[in-house]
Parts: C-alpha cells; structure tokens; sequence
C-alpha cells in the first residue's frame, strides 16, 4: 500500500475509534467530572496515533532500509493451554471477551512482540471498547518508580495534555486494554517487583485486560493468569510466511522448492522460528544450503550481513565507515555483546550504546584509533547488527547477542572455562538456555570436559559419601527443595526437575542455593537425554489414596491439586525421610545416584582416551 494511502486510512480508522470509544467513556467523564473536564478523548488521540505508527509497521532483516507493513507478512499463530490448541482468535477472543489475563510465553524470534502489535493495531481497526496501552518493560530503568508510573509517562510523553485523573478513571472504569511486552528482559534485581506489581494491578482494575509477554519460565506465582505457550511455525505456516516475506520472487521460488516436509523436519530448530526462517532464506540465497548446527547458522548469517554491505562495484569495495577491518568490527562487537549481556542490557540511548563501544574498543586496544560514533554508525547500517529508532538502539534480535557472548567465551582461553561461567549469573535458567545451547554446540568437547566434568566430580564425590536407600532426602536437596508427584492416565510420577518454590531468590544466600540447583538439574537432564533412563518422570506403583495418605500422615503435602472426583493429580511434598521411603522415592534417590555416576565415569573415559591418542598419536608425548 502507497504511505500516503495507509497514513490516510490510519487517520480514518483512529478517528472512527475515538468516536466509538467516546460512546462508552465520554458520558461518564462529563457525568462525574465534569469540573475535570475528564474526557479521556482529550489527549489520548496523541499517543493512540503515535503507537498505531510503531505497531502497523515493522522492521525485518531482509528489509533493514525502510519499515514493513505488518499486514503483508503477518502469519497467524497457534498456542496451547494446558492440553488445549487454540488459534490466534480464540486466544484474542478469551483475552478482550473474557477479560482472561494472560501471559505468552515463547522463545526468542516465535513472534511474542509482533503478536502484541497486531493486537493494538486490530483494537483501533475494529473499533474495540478499550484503548490499548502498549509497554515495553525494557523501557524500565532502575529508579524508584512504579510500573504504573512508568507506564503513564509513556503515554504523556506522546500526550502531555492527558492527565493524572483521566489515567486513574480509565483504570477503575476498565476502559484500558494493557499490551505489557518482554517481562524476561526486566533485570533479575526488578523482576520481583514488576511481577508482584502486575499481578497487584490485574486484581486492583479487573476490568482492564492484561497480556503480559515472555520467555518461558515458572509461572506458578501468577495463579489468576492464563499462560499461553506461542508454538513454533508447523511445515505450511513456514511455506505460507516465506512466501509473504518481500523477497526476490526467484529465489523465493528456489528456497520454497527446495523446504520440503523432510528439509522443515531436518532443520525445524530454525524453520519453525519466524525469525530464523527469513534469515534463513538470507543464507540459502548466498550458500545454497541450511547450516546443520545453530553457531554455523549465525556465523553465515554474519558472513552474508558483511557481504551486503560490502557489495562490490566493479572491483571495489566499500569500506566501513569506522574503516574497522571486518574481523575487528566482529571482534568489537563480540566485547560489545558480552558486555551488554552481564549487564542485562538489550536497549540503549546514545550515551549508553557509545559507552559499551568504548569499552569494547578498550578490551581490544583500539581505543585511541576508532570513534564511537563511527563504529555505532556500521553497527546499525553496515551490518544491520542494531537497530535504531530515534535515540534508542537495539540487537535486530537477542539471540545474536547471545551468539556473539558464546562465541566469545568459547574462542577465549585466557580464563579458565568454569571462571568464566560462574561469573554468568543464573546461568542454567531457562531464560539463559539458548546461551548454554550455543556454547555447547560450538565446542561440545571443550564445555562438557572443561565445565560439566569438574562440577559432577564434585556431585558425584557427596553422592557417593550418601545412602540413597535409608537418606534419599540428601540427594533430592542437592536439586530442589520439594518432590513433584503427578498423575498421568492413572499413572502416578516423581519429578524432582519440574517445580522449584523458590521462584525469585531475594538475598545472596537464595540465589546461591538456587543456582546451584540449576546447575544440577542442568546435567541430570544431560544424563536422562543421554541414557534415557525417565528421571524427569519416575513411575511408582501407587494409587491416589495411598498417596494422600501416606503424605496426611506425615504432614509433608505443601501444595496439591485435586481431580474432579476428588482423586490426586498434582502435588508437591516437603523432603521429609519418612514420606520418601514409604512413597519407594528412595529408588527414585538411588537411580539419580547410579545415573550420575555412570555419567561421571563415561565422559572421564572418553575424556582419558582422547588424550591418549592424541599424546600417542599427534604431539608424540
């Protein structure tokens, strides 16, 4: 559509909806406020319009020059709740009908964020009774004021007529629908208050919907939200988005050929990820073929950005404007990411973004030649690693970040690996998976000799010092501090994986235990992939009502969950000695025990014979 047609249509669709939302919200203003002049009309049309801007329009990897409709390449998604798959509609239906709150949860790239814009931009286009507030919570800085706040100046900053009153009225009248965007990019020192803080709103002003997103993680806090999981793209939603990606029609063609049912199944890890789809097709068009491991894929995505830019004329090139060599502009950028990351940062200002710059060239030793503003310059236009929205910066997508600070640990043997990981705080939480994954994956030998061996010698060693059969509590509180029992077709299950109750640590001492229970399920999950042997789901050969039982008579249920007739399908029990041994959890105990050690004694004998070979073999010790 021309832009002059679409700002035409925008105008229309926005004046329609105040006109609409007037009907519902202006009586009452003039009713009871009159004095205020408390029309919520007055003002709002500002922000209204300045937000339907960022929301209708996109901007994608392959059309880094100018912003998308959203519209043209919009592809409908899918969740699940619970059992349930829902489409697109239900879910906006149970949100704006229902007034279900709700948090989607999906990984980097499954399209959480573009799902919120086409959200806000349906609400003015179909003229819905509410008007949606959209908010990104990495807008947050680290002060002292609420998210309330946070979010009333973000709506003056666009409509400094709207006031105070006017935002307090359209909360208790429930005329606001709430669009609160990335709750996993808020820092670990804030994500205690935020989320106490949203939940706080939800049961102050029930009539305002709320759709929070993020990447998974334990929602069990959050007992009056939905949470839908965003599902990856099946085969025909991949064939359908690439086809309405704005691309040389040619070579579309080629890479739709050749994405065959096998080829989406072969490499679903990245076809099934929007994000990853079209920067897919980048590199299928340049190498003609789907890197087989996730670092590869980056490293040629990388590769292809550089190229773009670098197009020749003739037998020149262009250099970059830092006139960085390309392996110097990876390598700062590389400090960049890893700097970023421990500080929990993925949006910046201008000073915040040439600081991080600086620093990086510091690590280099290239400060005193290159400029900041130069490099920041290549970082958003030459290699379109950043993008730029007026005074604030950001990664074109987080999983680079992620990428570039892997790298870094990986190429880096200046520090010992364990240092190095240690340092990286909640290092084996969900929200730090895709880290862990790409570190693996780059060098698999490195990470689980280097890293995972010398922390399940020192696990394996208290392991070995414990009676798994008479003191099974000893090796259940080396990973969490509560047992999960659940049901399945009649069928009851231990898990010591599934549930932690200690969500958010709020001293060091927490923090300390929590980590540690991460990193020992981190690789009790390695042993289960690894040998199969079901300890994220160990069967026991009990009925619902010895269960409940057994656990009344000791007093060690801490939460349960009952079936319409009343019989078990979820609980939690305390580690109490006596409730483990008569539950047989004391097999569960000595399975994780023996599971652990066999692992412990495979990697040190693969460990042992490489060496061998290569001491015999290549450097002739």
């Amino acid at each position: 559509m021309d832009k002059d047609l679409f700002t035409q249509e925008m105008d229309s669709n926005i004046t329609k909806f105040l006109i609409a939302m007037s009907k519902k919200a202006t009586k009452y203003c003039v009713a009871k406020y009159k004095n205020l002049e408390m029309k919520l009309n007055k003002g709002l049309p500002e922000y209204i319009k300045a937000n339907y801007q960022r929301c209708a329009y996109v901007r994608t990897l392959l059309e880094r020059d100018e912003p998308t409709e959203l519209d043209k390449i919009y592809e409908p998604l899918q969740f699940k709740i619970d059992d349930d798959i829902l489409k697109e509609d239900e879910i906006k239906s149970s949100i704006s009908t229902d007034l279900h709150r709700t948090i989607i949860s999906g990984y980097a790239g499954n399209g959480k964020t573009i799902f919120l814009k086409k959200i806000y931009k349906e609400l003015i286009d179909n003229q819905v009774n509410f008007y949606p507030i959209f908010f990104e919570l990495r807008s947050i800085s680290s002060g002292i004021q609420t998210l309330l706040d946070c979010i009333y100046e973000s709506i003056v900053t666009y409509s400094d007529s709207f006031t105070q009153e006017q935002f307090t009225y359209g909360l208790k009248k429930g005329l606001f629908y709430f669009l609160i965007d990335g709750l996993d990019e808020v820092s670990d020192s804030q994500q205690s208050n935020i989320q106490e803080e949203i939940i706080k709103l939800t049961l102050k002003y029930p009539d305002c919907p709320f759709v929070v997103t993020s990447r998974p993680n334990e929602f069990t806090t959050w007992e009056n939200f939905y949470v839908a999981h965003l599902l990856p793209f099946n085969y025909h939603q991949c064939q359908s988005f690439i086809k309405k990606i704005d691309y040389v029609e040619e070579r579309k063609t080629e890479f739709l050929e050749f994405l065959t049912e096998d080829k989406f199944a072969e490499h679903e890890e990245f076809l099934s990820n929007p994000l990853l789809a079209s920067m897919m097709l980048l590199t299928f068009d340049e190498y003609g073929d789907i890197p087989a491991k996730r670092h590869i894929f980056y490293e040629k995505c990388f590769q292809v950005l550089i190229k773009e830019h670098d197009a020749s004329k003739g037998r020149f090139h262009r250099p970059l404007k830092s006139k960085l060599s390309h392996e110097n502009l990876e390598k700062v950028f590389m400090y960049f990411c890893a700097l970023t990351y421990q500080r929990q940062k993925y949006g910046f200002n201008f000073q915040q973004v040439d600081k991080y710059i600086n620093s990086a060239l510091k690590i280099v030793s290239l400060d005193s030649i290159y400029k900041e503003n130069d490099i920041r310059y290549d970082f958003v236009h030459s290699v379109s690693l950043l993008l730029q929205d007026g005074d604030y910066f950001e990664f074109i997508h987080r999983s680079f970040q992620e990428y570039f600070f892997a790298k870094l640990i990986v190429n880096d043997r200046k520090y010992e690996l364990e240092n190095k990981l240690d340092n990286i705080d909640g290092l084996f939480s969900l929200a730090k998976a895709n880290l862990i994954a790409l570190i693996d994956d780059m060098d698999h030998d490195y990470f689980e000799t280097d890293y995972v061996l010398k922390k399940l010698t020192i696990l394996n060693e208290y392991f070995e010092s414990i009676d798994a059969e008479n003191e099974p509590e000893k090796i259940f509180e080396q990973l969490n501090e509560s047992l999960s029992i659940y049901s399945d077709n009649d069928n009851f299950y231990l898990s010591i994986i599934s549930y932690s109750l200690l969500l958010i640590p709020d001293n060091d001492k927490e923090r300390e235990l929590n980590n540690k229970w991460q990193l020992n399920k981190f690789i009790l999950r390695k042993v289960d992939n690894k040998y199969v042997k079901f300890i994220s789901n160990y069967s026991i050969n009990f009925s619902s009502n010895d269960i409940l039982k057994v656990t009344s008579k000791y007093n060690s249920c801490i939460a349960r969950i009952l079936n319409n007739d009343n019989t078990l399908k979820r609980m939690i029990i305390r580690l109490d000695r006596k409730t483990l041994i008569e539950l047989d959890c004391n097999k569960y105990a000595q399975l994780i025990k023996e599971s652990l050690n066999d692992y412990y004694f495979d990697i040190l004998s693969r460990t042992r014979k490489q060496r061998l070979i290569m001491d015999k073999e290549i450097f002739k010790n």
